[in-house]
């Protein structure tokens, strides 16, 4: 860019268009970010707490053993 006059002004018109663009494009991927974030948060947030005890029966569904879990089990 060592030329002056309208040529140069043009080019960095042309520039600035590119880079604005590209920015804006930034800008919505940090908005989709922040909001898929913000969704993950309310997801943890709205999680169920979990059950006070669970039964479990043997692998095959049918089995006499059962066990019992707390909740934290």
């Amino acid at each position: 860019m060592n030329g002056s006059g309208p040529a140069r002004l043009m080019l960095l018109r042309c520039l600035e268009r590119v880079q604005l663009r590209d920015l804006d494009r930034t800008l919505r991927w940090i908005a989709d970010e922040e909001r898929r974030e913000a969704e993950r948060l309310r997801g943890v947030e709205d999680r169920p707490a979990p059950p006070d005890w669970l039964l479990e029966r043997g692998l095959n569904g049918h089995s006499p053993s059962v066990y019992i879990h707390t909740g934290n089990c």
